[in-house]
């Protein structure tokens, strides 16, 4: 480990910027090696907080890349390729992208990126109010899977960890990404994939005669197709057979999809003030009643109708939805 604070240095930002901003460049890298044909880097959520430290170092020592004896406790034992870029900027107010394309303008680092024996990245970001220090260490190593705390790696400061938890534990969703530890929890949720957690939710197997044009390329065809024969989804357009598998689902049909695929009936009393023009109003008010959802602001009773659903929030709905089913 590294030596990293010093007395009257500047405060960080919070953590959640860090993470963000690492997040950030890891959509920017794996974009950049999309373009060229190689596949996806996966990141290495474990070794996080020891390249953060490294990068954290940099701010208050040296500006420059690790020493093996550094890096080598950082690296999975089992490595067999490593790579390693690092970079600063004087100022805290950047997009990642900034930090991404210097990479990419220089052509060692920019191999790095691109390199295709690469499989896992660390990405460590620190940031105060002298700008942002960042380290990359790419490698791949035989057997290595990164270690989570709790179902996922990337749902850590999520509100709804509880929830993507329960519905990871009750096999509703298996994640995002290929080797399921990430959850991608402020990524919208598509037509497809809620088809594919209530499918599981009410453990459907029927896929029936149902054969919409626009899915067929889609992983998640087969639930697409039993959510239809189980009456739950009749499409998205009403002059054929469709059903918009890659739109974002909006809250209001959300409360739709439940609704039906739950049997509510009962609106209660529940009067949210901004979802008197949408098509789905009763269903708003019956997933309200059921205690599925509270609405979208704590001041006041409001629903967001036409606002997307994220996955977490998704979470939190079919958390809730799995008590209904005891």
């Amino acid at each position: 480990m590294f030596v990293v604070l010093a007395v009257g240095q500047r405060p960080a930002l919070a953590v959640s910027s860090q993470t963000g901003f690492e997040h950030c460049l890891l959509d920017k890298i794996n974009e950049a090696r999309a373009d060229h044909g190689v596949p996806p880097v996966e990141m290495a959520y474990d070794r996080i907080p020891q390249v953060r430290d490294w990068s954290e170092w940099m701010r208050f020592n040296e500006f420059r890349h690790m020493t093996n004896a550094e890096r080598n406790p950082i690296l999975p034992s089992t490595w067999w390729t490593w790579a390693e870029n690092i970079a600063m900027y004087g100022s805290q107010h950047i997009g990642c992208g900034v930090i991404h394309n210097m990479f990419m303008n220089s052509s060692g680092h920019r191999a790095n990126i691109l390199n295709s024996k690469q499989e896992y990245v660390a990405l460590g970001a620190y940031v105060d109010g002298s700008g942002w220090w960042v380290t990359q260490l790419f490698f791949s190593a035989h057997g290595y899977v990164p270690e989570c705390d709790g179902a996922f790696c990337d749902d850590d400061e999520s509100p709804f960890e509880p929830d993507i938890n329960t519905i990871a534990a009750e096999g509703v969703t298996n994640g995002c990404n290929s080797i399921g530890t990430r959850f991608c929890p402020e990524e919208g949720v598509t037509r497809a994939e809620m088809a594919s957690f209530i499918v599981r939710l009410l453990g459907l197997t029927d896929r029936g005669s149902v054969d919409f044009t626009d899915d067929d390329h889609s992983v998640h065809e087969a639930d697409i197709e039993r959510l239809a024969t189980a009456g739950i989804t009749l499409g998205c357009d009403v002059s054929g057979p469709r059903f918009c598998p890659d739109r974002i689902v909006p809250r209001e049909q959300m409360a739709a999809f439940l609704a039906r695929a739950l049997g509510l009936t009962d609106r209660g009393s529940v009067d949210f003030t901004d979802d008197d023009g949408s098509p789905f109003e009763a269903d708003i008010e019956r997933v309200a009643t059921a205690g599925i959802s509270m609405g979208c602001d704590a001041s006041g009773p409001r629903f967001c109708p036409t606002a997307p659903v994220t996955r977490e929030q998704m979470a939190g709905f079919l958390a809730r939805s799995l008590s209904l089913l005891d």
